[in-house]
């Protein structure tokens, strides 16, 4: 026998996506603190903003009244391009 249908809420699943690119964000910045480090690692840092631009956007798109319109305004074009 299954397991029965449990609705599942999105806006709760898009504050746990905006709370862990909050934290991602908090990551970059403590790291960015440090210029040498900044510096030797650019590009890993560049990354971590990504993750973290990802990760709001995608809660944004959870919390949409229209998912497929609110893609298109994700500002994010390969994220878009990836979703559609």
């Amino acid at each position: 026998m299954s397991a029965p249908f449990v609705p599942i809420d999105l806006a709760r699943i898009a504050a746990v996506l905006d709370s862990l690119g909050q934290r991602v964000e908090k990551l970059g910045e403590t790291l960015c603190a440090d210029p040498a480090l900044a510096a030797a690692y650019l590009g890993a840092l560049q990354d971590v903003d990504f993750v973290a631009q990802h990760l709001h956007a995608l809660a944004a798109l959870l919390r949409a009244d229209c998912m497929s319109t609110a893609v298109g305004d994700l500002g994010l074009e390969e994220l878009a391009r990836q979703l559609s």
